[in-house]
């Protein structure tokens, strides 16, 4: 099964639509052997397990990991971007720069993954709420599913042609596939879609369906959809979804398929197609238990503090040490400091005879890394400006940082970045107030920056 980004010819269509011989009745399906039932059930009571120990919080958080995967990894099977495991489960754990990790891989990346996803709370949601699936309900999954896709590729007599994507609305036009043999794979013709899922929602609301092990419910769903091919384009993404609603009400889990498991998804899907539906109903039981391990595991892994926020509380201790002060008064006394190099830095500029030199900060914030030190989250910009000629001045940035293994005699350090003159303080010199001492070689400090920035104006000045 792929994406539906080809048609054939019009002089093949009706042809094509002549080959469309539809889907079973779930009568017709196949059946799961003991052994497998046997299977899913002793993952399955694995699983509850786990859930009766966990907290809500944490299954809620364990489930979110699956439906991320499942709706990240959906459109890369698609093609419509491309993913590797790590990637998924980066994204899937909300691990460390996710976020960033997501951008990287290119413009729009981050639109579809947020529409798949919200399709799949929609499709929870139903399944939740035990709603029944109706035609439009699915039309609307697909409207949400596919709303960042503004166009599909369409194979005419001009070539190919990027076509305005309907979202929402049954196909307008046939979408049979010439696979690259040069023969085709027909779909239900367009007048016959509306017949072909009202037969389909018919069979799912059969005694012998709503009874029936959730893995032949979910797989036959999925092929069902996938035969009549309703859609323009989007109709793996929507069967996908559509055969988790039958995971979640059974396990509380979504169909999760893994982009690097296309092959052996299409090669069931075409044995199915040739009246073989037993690998197709074996893929769904694998996918089901390996979901179903996932969540197991992501319940194990979601008790276990994050390694980023372990490091974050080891640094804060390391300075909740320092004579028993709390890390609100150590960014006071940060922003202390940093007052008084702006109150002295403004203050020596005024003092020179020749300029006018007129001097101001300004205050951005910082970033950490508590792994070599640590910043108090806010630093302050020298900036120097005449108001009689452009001066092309360096603006160093100050910071106050922390040791954030030992602290040592001195544990904070003032710095600038353009030049390698640092203070060292010892904490008493600061706390509770800046002692003389302290004061004193602040401002010969801070004289030092200031004849930093103007060597560095005066040899940008000889070199022009």
């Amino acid at each position: 099964m792929a994406e539906d980004t080809s048609q054939s010819k019009p002089a093949s269509l009706t042809q094509a639509d002549q080959l469309y011989r539809g889907f079973p009745d779930f009568s017709e399906w196949g059946k799961l052997s003991p052994s497998d039932a046997d299977l899913w059930s002793r993952f399955a009571a694995s699983l509850e397990e786990r859930r009766r120990e966990a907290s809500p919080d944490a299954l809620k958080a364990a489930v979110e990991v699956a439906v991320r995967a499942a709706a990240l990894d959906t459109g890369a099977i698609e093609g419509l971007y491309h993913v590797d495991r790590g990637f998924t489960m980066t994204v899937a754990m909300q691990s460390l720069a996710w976020e960033q990790a997501i951008e990287e891989r290119g413009a729009n990346v981050r639109e579809l993954f947020e529409a798949q996803l919200a399709a799949y709370e929609i499709v929870l949601d139903a399944a939740t709420q035990a709603r029944p699936i109706t035609e439009a309900w699915i039309r609307t999954l697909h409207e949400v599913l596919c709303a960042p896709q503004k166009t599909f590729r369409v194979l005419t007599d001009m070539g190919w042609q990027e076509q305005e994507l309907p979202k929402g609305q049954y196909k307008s036009r046939p979408n049979h596939v010439r696979l690259t043999d040069g023969t085709l794979h027909a779909y239900a013709p367009v007048d016959q879609v509306s017949t072909e899922m009202h037969r389909l929602l018919e069979q799912i609301r059969t005694p012998e369906f709503e009874a029936a092990h959730p893995v032949l419910q979910a797989s036959y769903c999925h092929y069902a959809f996938v035969v009549i091919h309703p859609f323009a384009d989007g109709n793996g993404r929507v069967a996908r979804a559509l055969a988790s609603a039958f995971f979640y009400r059974a396990q509380s889990i979504p169909l999760v398929i893994f982009e690097n498991q296309r092959p052996a998804y299409l090669d069931s899907l075409r044995a199915a197609d040739l009246g073989d539906f037993r690998p197709f109903i074996s893929f769904f039981l694998d996918r089901g238990i390996d979901t179903m391990q996932l969540v197991s595991e992501s319940l194990i892994t979601v008790g276990v503090t994050k390694p980023e926020e372990l490091a974050k509380r080891i640094a804060d201790s390391v300075l909740q040490k320092w004579n028993g002060l709390s890390e609100s008064e150590l960014r006071a006394i940060s922003r202390r400091i940093l007052e008084r190099i702006s109150h002295d830095f403004k203050k020596k500029a005024e003092l020179l005879e020749h300029g006018p030199v007129v001097a101001s900060t300004k205050q951005y914030r910082t970033a950490e890394n508590p792994r070599v030190q640590r910043t108090f989250g806010e630093g302050i910009k020298l900036i120097l400006d005449s108001t009689t000629q452009l001066l092309n001045s360096p603006e160093p940035n100050i910071v106050i940082v922390a040791h954030s293994s030992s602290p040592g005699p001195f544990p904070i350090i003032i710095q600038a970045d353009r030049n390698r003159d640092k203070l060292d303080v010892r904490l008493e010199d600061v706390y509770p107030e800046l002692t003389s001492h302290f004061l004193v070689r602040l401002d010969q400090w801070v004289q030092r920056q200031l004849g930093f920035m103007l060597s560095e104006v005066e040899r940008d000045g000889n070199r022009s």
